[in-house]
């Protein structure tokens, strides 16, 4: 006999590896054992150790953790289930890592602290529509990356600041393969007034601007991570709380 309510979701095709990770069962959906993601999580690990034992250092218990470029949820599945935040907030425009990101979630037991009300669209310095996805790797998910479509585009993208209106957020990890200067600037009043911790992937050809508006806006560098040839991972800790208006940069 059942005591409560069914709840049913839909899962994408593929495979469920079961692991014990610090004395906790994580539940990971594989759905190509090939991809570079997945290919970590059907070890039974988290994908990119090196990164999330640098965010564990910065991100404080109970904090509100904002995930753009959330993927399948590797980053914020492992800050759910070990580092005590409140919640998470996940942006990801792509349906096919957003179908595995849900189920990873559910299967988890931690949807209920995930706001997914910001799924299926983008993150820039401006609202626009006409994008698309692409996926320059079969085996590289995560490597997909929004551009301009000709006439087929059916996804939007819009400015964090707008998308976060009233929100409150204590980190943000950002990794949008190369639009992350767009990312910051489309921030800009989120980032200004909160004063968040930000762990950042940047490209090299974005490092100069970026170190540039790290500068410019009052962060300090706490730590970086070159996992890539082509990007580098940045920790970033404000030097002070809150900018001036005036002294907000984009």
């Amino acid at each position: 006999m059942s005591d409560g309510a069914t709840e049913v979701f839909l899962s994408p095709p593929g495979r469920v590896a079961r692991s014990q990770i610090w004395g906790q069962t994580v539940f990971f959906t594989i759905t190509n054992p090939n991809d570079a993601i997945q290919k970590s999580h059907l070890q039974g690990q988290f994908y990119e150790g090196e990164e999330l034992e640098i965010i564990a250092k910065y991100v404080e218990p109970g904090s509100v953790f904002c995930d753009i470029g959330a993927n399948i949820g590797n980053h914020s599945l492992f800050a759910l289930k070990y580092l005590r935040i409140s919640k998470t907030i996940v942006f990801e425009p792509n349906p096919a890592a957003i179908a595995v990101l849900l189920s990873n979630l559910t299967l988890n037991g931690v949807l209920d602290r995930c706001d997914t009300s910001r799924l299926g669209f983008g993150l820039s310095d401006t609202e626009s529509s006409g994008f698309k996805m692409f996926v320059p790797k079969r085996n590289n998910l995560g490597g997909g990356r929004m551009v301009e479509a000709e006439g087929d585009g059916t996804l939007d993208v819009f400015r964090g600041d707008d998308a976060l209106a009233g929100q409150t957020v204590d980190f943000i990890k950002i990794d949008v393969e190369g639009m992350e200067m767009k990312v910051l600037a489309g921030l800009s009043q989120t980032i200004a007034q909160q004063r968040p911790r930000i762990f950042v992937e940047v490209d090299r050809a974005n490092t100069e601007d970026f170190l540039s508006w790290v500068e410019h806006n009052g962060y300090g560098v706490k730590a970086r991570f070159k996992r890539y040839r082509a990007n580098e991972n940045f920790m970033l800790i404000p030097k002070r709380r809150q900018r001036p208006a005036d002294e907000v940069s984009e």
